[in-house]
């Protein structure tokens, strides 16, 4: 999936289904809602996906088919530290591997179910598009999830897809013509490696460490007259053109107070952001010396690789 140019939306969708989504890692839900036992279903890439927890509480997420007869695994419940569907009872280990039918049949060597790599970080449940993860999870940068009190939060379905939000964090322009912010100094540069994006803007009365991992999600440390504030904005692909989206805000540990006030920053932010985002017809337009470093971004985006999770 390449940056939309003036080909049509349906060409886009196209080459979305042959070639799969990008090759990042997903946030699929909050990681206070999966509680042991529970088993919670997403559409999620052009699919559906089931998590929940194994016996040790790390997190699982697999693909939501059972390959019996198609039910909806999220419809389960886990028995004896299996994914058992609500059908036929069939069970999946969190390799996916079916381990149990009741009828006593013989187990087909295909009954299985895809597995995703998958982390717990910043309060939120990740699963990586692909069959091993190309790069660590999402971090914040300036921060450990030791070191501030975060807050995680889902935004709900977002009419746009994933990589076209996150070039917000790379849109230094925008910070003053949308958001009515300060005018700041752009980078120099940024620092692209294979995974991710990262840039670093400081002054005496500020500073703006900003870092997009994969192509879904962009987060920044901010200290803005002495305050410092942590933000991740995370998206995950439903369908093309179309995403679930969380936002995790932080302050430095024993600065509990100031929590509500980057929760309130932050949510004027996607305020503002929302109409816009929500209507605009995204495409690589008439770009200016001042886009650089969006440039720059969209020939990121354009080489990311991508991955079809297979159907089961």
């Amino acid at each position: 999936m390449g940056v939309v140019s003036s080909k049509s939306e349906l060409a886009r969708e196209h080459r979305t289904a042959e070639a799969g989504f990008h090759r990042s890692w997903y946030p699929v839900t909050l990681a206070r809602e999966l509680l042991p036992g529970a088993v919670i279903g997403r559409d999620f890439l052009g699919t559906r996906v089931v998590t929940y927890r194994d016996p040790t509480g790390k997190p699982v997420v697999q693909s939501a088919w059972c390959p019996h007869l198609g039910a909806d695994l999220s419809l389960g419940q886990i028995a004896t530290g299996r994914l058992r569907c609500p059908y036929h009872h069939w069970s999946f280990d969190t390799e996916g591997t079916c381990a149990n039918i009741p009828t006593g049949d013989k187990i087909p060597t295909a009954a299985r179910i895809f597995t995703y790599p998958s982390e717990q970080a910043w309060g939120l449940v990740w699963a990586f598009n692909g069959e091993r993860a190309d790069f660590a999870v999402p971090r914040i940068p300036g921060a450990e999830e030791s070191t501030i009190v975060h807050q995680a939060h889902e935004r709900g379905r977002r009419p746009w897809d994933t990589w076209v939000a996150v070039s917000n964090g790379v849109d230094f322009q925008h910070l003053q013509t949308l958001h009515g912010l300060p005018a700041t100094s752009m980078p120099d540069q940024l620092e692209v490696e294979a995974g991710g994006i990262e840039f670093r803007v400081e002054s005496a009365y500020h500073l703006q460490h900003g870092r997009i991992t994969g192509t879904n999600t962009f987060a920044q440390h901010l200290r803005i007259a002495g305050n410092d504030m942590f933000m991740l904005f995370a998206g995950a692909p439903i369908e093309p053109g179309s995403s679930s989206g969380y936002v995790v805000v932080g302050v430095p540990a024993g600065s509990d107070e100031k929590l509500p006030a980057v929760r309130a920053m932050v949510d004027r932010l996607n305020e503002e952001d929302t109409p816009v985002l929500s209507t605009m017809r995204f495409r690589r337009g008439l770009l200016t010396a001042s886009d650089r470093h969006l440039a720059r971004y969209f020939k990121y985006v354009e080489e990311f690789p991508c991955f079809l999770p297979p159907e089961r």
